[in-house]
């Protein structure tokens, strides 16, 4: 006879409770310390951080918490392995605002490869912070030796994995339900993302911007309102480049049904910056002395307002490109590594459809940010990377701006008919603190503000790369082939924040917008060498109001200029300038020289600040043509320009 089932005993279930009881205060413990580790290696507010805010970044590493935990069967590893994540993440954060300026946005994990790429130019080291996060995570694995076991069975397993599974659905259920920005009051400023970052929190900060990745239709947007704003510049007017009776327009006189244009070279110097607007550095013009002699001579020179600073070079590259703004765009946005660009008009597909060769150069992986699948994607016929440059001379151990130079002038050598070559240099790369600068090529400018080893390197490599363009230009002059040059700087240098506190005297969290945008722009020149001059004379035009743009606008300039065809977006464009001079992701400059905020509450602010009560017409101008201009970028990236006609003319 079979009795029943005894009830267990309460003496055994006691310490069975004790042991959940006692493994899940180390569960929160992981949490707790995972949201330090992975704030205090880089902020200073961690501490300071309203409730409002850490309670949500609290309740994101949970899930995730939970997530490893269940995975990983409940284990004690599982918790180590959470809280040593959020430590590297911490610690990645770290390095990344010391080089970059700003913390990782999701589009950085699209660009892994790149990042790992160029991290060999920085020297890493440890921090007493870094230090005491390193021990106290140490002293969480040791502490981990007194959370109970459990044991774990094929059902335990079954059923732990499906629980992380059902965790994961509903983490992307609740991603794609709440709108972080407006539920939790969640603001990442575009130029100050770390304070951003610091007050609200990373895991909520970043899952935020992961929202804002999938580019959404601007207000208005159609493709009859694009159509309506191209309309009135889908014919050039009578007698001005593009027109087919306008001097020197129309195909006519090119082989085989080509344009008949010169060579045009398009240079984007890394890191090429004048650092002597900066108070105190006045003197640093000297190393850029045979820049400004060109520019002087040039057909349109200037400043050229940029949307990166320390990094972010593809970004320079997309708007140079494309003509688009990353100001419609947001921070923490890199095009080339999250959109498919196949189609999208841009200078490759130009000059491409005028018959010309195009060449892409740029001495790093062909993988750095995608290029090598981009630059196919925008219609180059060729890519040099570094694997077809490994021999070439080098300046702290990075080839230099002569060796790119040289491969400019062979692929327009090799090519038959006009050329178009983008060279993307990398002689000036950061980190700055090599020491590799022979001897002879030392520069230390006299400062009362400034006295780095790090500016003194910059600086030896911005001489260089000013003699080198010395050497292309002799040689271009030289030279019976009619070519145009566009020049300019892709950013300026990681230390730009630094630099500025220390000349300016004030933190860069307390500058205005215009003390923001000094540390983003670099100098730009469009050229023609005596050739290009004798030839085509009367296409050439010299432009006076261009000593202030944007580089969304430097593709039009270098068409205006070189009196290459037009578009009708070069047309609407080049109007587009009048009213909207200059914009970047920082904000932008009205037609009498002020620049703004994007923010309206923060410009209100900023106007209040400075006793105007209320918007100029130059202002209100601006924001309709920058309305306007969101329609037709988002038309030309996302909706390829469906409806108009997007051929030179």
């Amino acid at each position: 006879m079979t009795g029943k089932p005894t009830a267990e005993p309460q003496s055994a279930a006691r310490p069975r409770s004790a042991a959940a009881l006692v493994r899940a205060v180390y569960f929160v413990a992981a949490v707790v310390l995972g949201f330090v580790l992975l704030e205090a290696p880089w902020s200073d507010g961690v501490l300071s951080m309203g409730w409002h805010y850490a309670l949500p970044n609290l309740a994101i590493l949970a899930l995730g918490c939970g997530i490893l935990w269940l995975a990983g069967q409940r284990t004690r590893g599982a918790l180590a392995l959470f809280v040593g994540l959020c430590l590297a993440a911490g610690t990645a954060n770290f390095f990344i605002i010391t080089f970059k300026g700003q913390p990782i946005v999701p589009a950085d994990l699209f660009a892994l490869s790149t990042a790992a790429s160029v991290a060999g130019g920085y020297n890493l080291f440890l921090t007493p912070r870094l230090a005491v996060c390193l021990a106290a995570f140490i002293a969480f694995c040791v502490a981990l030796r007194w959370c109970p076991k459990r044991p774990v069975s094929r059902w335990d397993v079954a059923v732990n994995c499906l629980g992380a599974v059902l965790l994961v659905a509903a983490g992307i259920m609740q991603f794609n339900a709440v709108d972080i920005r407006e539920e939790h009051d969640v603001t990442v400023d575009v130029w100050d993302v770390r304070g951003s970052y610091e007050s609200q929190g990373t895991a909520l900060c970043f899952l935020s911007r992961a929202q804002e990745l999938t580019p959404k239709p601007p207000e208005g947007y159609s493709l009859e309102a694009v159509g309506a704003l191209l309309a009135p510049y889908e014919q050039p007017p009578v007698g001005e480049p593009g027109d087919q009776n306008a001097p020197g327009g129309g195909q006519a006189g090119g082989t085989d049904g080509a344009y008949d244009g010169p060579n045009v070279i398009a240079i984007m110097n890394e890191t090429f910056s004048d650092l002597s607007s900066y108070p105190g550095l006045e003197d640093a013009a000297g190393v850029t002395a045979y820049f400004h002699e060109v520019a002087d001579d040039a057909l349109a020179a200037g400043d050229v307002y940029v949307s990166a600073m320390g990094g972010g070079t593809c970004n320079s590259e997309f708007e140079f490109l494309t003509g688009a703004s990353m100001g419609n765009m947001g921070g923490g946005v890199y095009p080339y590594v999250l959109y498919d660009v196949d189609g999208v008009d841009n200078l490759a597909s130009y000059f491409r459809d005028l018959g010309y060769g195009t060449h892409a150069i740029h001495p790093a992986e062909a993988g750095n940010w995608r290029r090598d699948r981009i630059y196919e994607q925008f219609g180059f016929d060729t890519f040099d990377d570094i694997t077809t440059m490994e021999e070439a001379d080098t300046f702290r151990d990075l080839v230099t701006d002569k060796a790119t130079y040289e491969r400019v002038l062979q692929k327009i050598d090799e090519g038959e008919g006009p050329q178009f070559v983008f060279d993307v240099t990398i002689q000036n790369h950061g980190g700055y603190d090599t020491g590799l600068v022979p001897e002879a090529d030392r520069v230390h400018v006299e400062s009362d503000a400034v006295d780095s080893p790090e500016v003194d390197e910059f600086l030896a490599a911005i001489k260089r790369s000013d003699e080198d363009l010395r050497w292309l230009v002799d040689e271009l002059n030289a030279r019976d082939e009619p070519t145009i040059v566009v020049f300019f700087g892709d950013h300026q240098p990681g230390f730009a924040d630094w630099l500025f506190e220390e000349t300016y005297g004030k933190s860069v969290d307390d500058a205005t917008l215009e003390e923001v945008q000094e540390r983003y722009h670099t100098p730009y020149f469009i050229w023609a060498n005596e050739a290009a001059r004798e030839q085509y004379g009367n296409r050439l035009r010299v432009i006076e109001d261009a000593n202030v743009t944007s580089l969304n606008y430097l593709r039009d300039l270098l068409v205006e200029a070189a009196g290459l065809p037009e578009t009708a977006t070069d047309r609407y464009r080049a109007a587009l300038r009048r009213d909207l001079p200059a914009v970047n992701l920082n904000g932008y400059r009205d037609a009498e020289g002020a620049w703004h905020w994007f923010d309206d509450e923060t410009e209100a602010a900023a106007r209040a600040a400075a006793g105007d009560a209320a918007e100029s017409d130059a202002q209100q101008a601006a924001k309709e043509a920058l309305s306007a201009f969101a329609l037709i970028q988002y038309d030309q990236l996302f909706g390829r320009h469906a409806g108009t006609d997007a051929a030179p003319r």
